[in-house]
């Protein structure tokens, strides 16, 4: 019997991530700061959501199922790697980077005063490091749009180049063979986590101070 290669979780987070950093951009670019805020919310939700799928989560999507070490990876490169379940060596590390880019956007968003245009929720408790956190978070979207550029190349690559469905088994948790061999954990497991992400931030977020108004 075999089972979903991705479930709803990972598939879920996974199309919200490529909208959600749309919209942020265009929300940014258009001065539409408080849906940039609300986006960027829903954001760190998501990723905290996946990162602790990806220890608690179906066996194809954990970390410790898809992170190979440098010797799979030259096999991989010299075609000696036998196919398996889930990302290659390189597609999860792929993964786990951007994955770490993504929540370095919506955590420096959050401390973020620009002294302009835009202040995060917590830049008050930011302190003196505001204004680096806005820096890096103007650095960190140069390199997270890079890493979105290269992650849509190797996806068509695969797909148009070596005709494996990746995009149809991110869709419909299953193409062409493509199948877990065990069965997938209780998805109620993963909207109590993404539940209990939101309700921490939520908390954060009403306990944070206004900056004074000479801030």
């Amino acid at each position: 019997m075999s089972w979903p290669l991705w479930d709803w979780v990972v598939r879920l987070t996974h199309w919200f991530f490529p909208i959600g950093i749309a919209f942020m951009w265009w929300s940014g670019e258009q001065g539409h700061y408080q849906w940039h805020s609300w986006m960027g919310y829903g954001l760190l939700v998501a990723v905290g959501t996946r990162i602790a799928w990806g220890f608690i989560g179906s066996r194809p999507a954990r970390f410790r199922h898809f992170l190979r070490g440098p010797g799979a990876i030259k096999q991989y490169l010299t075609g000696r790697l036998p196919a398996s379940e889930g990302h290659n060596p390189l597609g999860g590390w792929a993964t786990l980077v951007l994955l770490a880019l993504i929540l370095v956007q919506g955590v420096t968003g959050l401390f973020t005063a620009d002294d302009i245009m835009f202040e995060g929720p917590l830049a008050y408790w930011g302190g003196v490091w505001s204004g680096p956190m806005a820096e890096l978070h103007d650095v960190n979207w140069t390199v997270l749009q890079i890493a979105v550029v290269l992650h849509l190349c190797a996806v068509l690559w695969h797909q148009l180049y070596l005709g494996e469905p990746l995009i149809q088994a991110m869709l419909r948790g299953r193409a062409l063979g493509r199948s877990a061999s065990v069965p997938p954990r209780p998805q109620w497991l993963g909207v109590l986590v993404a539940a209990s992400f939101a309700a921490a931030l939520g908390l954060v977020l009403a306990i944070a101070p206004e900056a004074p108004s000479f801030y």
